[in-house]
């Protein structure tokens, strides 16, 4: 999870304690906001879904902990493993001190992620900002162990760059072959028709403190965690009609959207003067779940 080498199962280790507290300051508040957009979206294909156990792999300081706590205030169990010694023990620390019972008695484990680890198997199981950190030998057998480990939903999160689409593409047609429902991004369960030369991504506005602002040099008050995702489940969700892959492109009278759709992609532009579906897409954000 951060700069210095380490040991197979986590290709940036952090061996300090004070390094653990540097991406606390400097990484967490993003990490935490990608993952708790890709749970808003299961919660919105899975509307009755009450998760009661979570199963974290790679937790890093714990943020798809907080996060699935607050998406789901059913939640009453949690097992984490994380490699980095620092990482574990300043995440363990971090959710002791919340009033939260679910975070505070939260299990955590030192593993090697790479090797064969234990866990038992859990409603929710995530891995975020991991599989980029793995040799791409062991990629496809973590995915498979992680999906006999989940119950229910199985959540991957990794960077919205090419090489972090390419790792949730990658897994995506793997858990396609395995049987799993595909949740979230994606409208339709045939393989991914997005051409090799582009990669699916979102992003997610977080808000800078003073202190990051100044840690990063950085003069804006914000900052947008562009991220890859794939949701699946033992059981179909929810359908959704289609998911803006672009920033809305927005001329007087006029927009366009890029959007994934059931029956693959499209590109479409709705006019003022189709007042129905205009209102349906004016507000439509970067990411968002639309029927069009």
């Amino acid at each position: 999870h951060a700069a210095a080498a380490g040991p197979p199962g986590g290709g940036r280790y952090v061996a300090r304690p004070i390094d653990a507290a540097a991406y606390a300051a400097y990484r967490m508040p993003a990490t935490y906001a990608a993952v708790a957009a890709a749970l808003a979206e299961v919660a919105a294909r899975l509307p009755g879904w009450a998760p009661r156990s979570l199963l974290d792999v790679g937790a890093g300081l714990g943020a798809a902990l907080w996060a699935a706590a607050h998406t789901w205030g059913s939640l009453a169990s949690a097992e984490l493993i994380e490699a980095a010694p620092a990482m574990l023990a300043l995440g363990r620390q971090l959710a002791a001190h919340s009033a939260e019972p679910t975070l505070a008695s939260a299990d955590w484990h030192q593993a090697d992620l790479g090797q064969v680890w234990r866990a038992g198997r859990h409603d929710l199981v995530t891995a975020t900002y991991l599989m980029g950190e793995l040799p791409a030998a062991d990629r496809s057998t973590l995915v498979e162990r992680l999906w006999a480990q989940s119950e229910q939903v199985l959540l991957l999160v990794e960077p919205g760059t090419p090489r972090g689409w390419a790792i949730i593409r990658a897994a995506r047609e793997q858990l396609r072959t395995l049987g799993a429902q595909l949740l979230a991004p994606c409208p339709l369960q045939a393989a991914c028709p997005l051409p090799d030369d582009d990669w699916c991504h979102f992003a997610q506005r977080v808000a800078r403190s003073h202190a990051q602002r100044i840690a990063k040099g950085a003069e804006l008050s914000y900052e947008d965690e562009k991220f890859s995702y794939l949701a699946v489940a033992h059981s179909p969700g929810t359908p959704i009609g289609a998911r803006v892959l672009r920033r809305p492109i927005i001329h007087p009278g006029r927009i366009e959207l890029a959007l994934c759709t059931t029956d693959g992609l499209r590109k479409t532009t709705i006019t003022r003067s189709n007042p129905a579906r205009w209102r349906l897409v004016r507000s439509a954000a970067w990411g968002e779940a639309i029927d069009v």
